[in-house]
């Protein structure tokens, strides 16, 4: 059981995420952060989420799983806003659709904190995008594909 899921990205893959965690009681609290204000307040009304994170950065504070379900081009970034509260024990995962990228940004930003991040790959997703759509079995029956790194803890 995680106390806090934390997420950065609150539209169909983060919040169906959260959701689906929700349901099946591995969580205790979700955070969540959207660069779109409105994003996060249907998220919260809708259930989605428990809080709304004024940051990327509150959004990561205190949890102990941190989801990242940003565009691909906006992972970068993502990481350079949360990499100073990483702590060790923090497992860090995204759902983006490629790797490389991804995988190139994390080892460049987080550096000696990559040892805290699982890519992945979930094979799921709707026609229909943001936090209206999140389903709690969008994943549900799915492959993921996990890319862990060599240098990832064994221990997430």
């Amino acid at each position: 059981m995680f106390n806090q899921l934390g997420v950065i990205g609150c539209g169909l893959m983060g919040g169906s995420f959260a959701l689906a965690c929700k349901r099946a009681g591995i969580v205790k609290r979700v955070i969540g952060y959207s660069k779109s204000p409105s994003t996060t307040e249907k998220a919260k009304r809708l259930g989605v989420i428990d809080q709304v994170a004024e940051s990327a950065l509150l959004a990561v504070s205190g949890s102990d799983i941190v989801l990242i379900a940003v565009p691909v081009a906006a992972t970068e970034a993502t990481f350079k806003a949360i990499r100073h509260l990483i702590e060790p024990g923090v497992l860090i995962m995204d759902v983006g659709s490629t790797k490389r990228e991804v995988v190139d940004a994390a080892r460049r930003v987080l550096k000696e904190q990559v040892v805290s991040f699982v890519p992945a790959h979930p094979i799921a997703g709707k026609e229909a995008a943001g936090i209206a759509h999140a389903d709690a079995t969008l994943y549900s029956g799915r492959h993921v594909i996990l890319t862990p790194l060599p240098q990832t803890s064994p221990e997430l």
